[in-house]
């Protein structure tokens, strides 16, 4: 019995699984969306050449013909679509309107903050879907709900990738630490965990800068000033203008010199209350009284009298 070439194997699996993947039309031809209509039509010819069912590898084999039919349907009908520049047109905008009303579905449904750990992880997310979380889960952390962004940032973790991985995993450390309803351990442990994934990546995007800046904090709580020190001045080498960060560093500059280091507003009203009493101390010159001069009808008649 014959079986297909190599050619004519790898290009059918890749053609079914496109289809059973419900990919679109350039999936279908394994080509990307900027391809040009010469492009459209060398991958159709390509692709018809070791898929079409009537090929002698295929007539041999009821299930491969079947499979090969599928195939070379879809080819065509791919090739029909985005070889006409209108029909091409009108598909892109279609395959548009079918991503916004997606990601509209994706931002109004309601987090899955109450599903259980093994639940969560069976839920598939799509990239685009992932990002959706993302941006939910930044709003949920300038808000303080912790839970929110815990569960949304996991859930977009999952599918993200680069730059946006990081910084989603910078927030989701940043949501465990704070979750109160999280174990005490957990809290302690994962959140340095995350943090630890994105430094060690070993990129210069401000996901690390931001994961040195809360290993500072974390050390700090746990009084290891050292080490607070050392990822206070890693942000600051990533990001000189972070300013959490500097006020880090000069605490623990204060600290190191023995000098009282008021943190936060306390710090800024302690200096502006320190201008004030400094000013005080400093003796006014001694008052000069002014001398009256004459009016005119002074100088005529004299000093008026009574």
């Amino acid at each position: 019995m014959s079986t297909p070439t190599l050619d004519s194997q790898s290009a059918l699996q890749s053609i079914l699984s496109a289809i059973a993947a419900e990919g679109d039309h350039f999936t279908v031809l394994l080509i990307t969306r900027e391809a040009t209509a010469g492009d459209v039509r060398d991958a159709y010819f390509r692709l018809a050449k070791v898929v079409h069912p009537d090929l002698p590898v295929f007539l041999v084999n009821p299930k491969l013909r079947a499979d090969a039919t599928r195939a070379f349907q879809a080819i065509t009908v791919a090739h029909a679509m985005l070889s006409d520049a209108n029909k091409r047109a009108a598909y892109l905008q279609t395959l548009e309107s079918a991503k916004t009303a997606k990601l509209v579905e994706a931002m109004t449904a309601p987090m899955p903050q109450s599903m259980s750990s093994s639940t969560r992880l069976q839920v598939k997310i799509s990239p685009d879907t992932a990002k959706v979380y993302l941006a939910r889960g930044r709003l949920a952390l300038q808000r303080r709900d912790w839970q929110v962004a815990q569960d949304g940032l996991s859930l977009a973790s999952r599918a993200l990738t680069g730059s946006e991985l990081l910084e989603a995993k910078v927030g989701l450390g940043w949501a465990v630490f704070n979750n109160t309803t999280n174990a005490e351990a957990d809290r302690i442990s994962r959140s340095r965990d995350l943090w630890m994934e994105v430094v060690d990546s070993k990129d210069k995007s401000a996901s690390v800068a931001q994961s040195h800046y809360y290993l500072a904090v974390w050390n700090k709580m746990h009084g290891d000033m050292r080490e607070a020190s050392k990822h206070v001045e890693a942000c600051l080498a990533l990001d000189p203008r972070h300013i959490d960060a500097q006020r880090e560093k000069l605490l623990i500059e204060r600290r190191k010199s023995g000098t009282a280091a008021p943190t936060g507003r306390l710090e800024a009203v302690s200096v502006r209350r320190a201008s004030r009493t400094s000013s005080a101390a400093v003796p006014m010159p001694p008052k000069v009284p002014l001398k009256k001069e004459p009016s005119f009808l002074e100088k005529l008649f004299g000093p008026k009298k009574g």
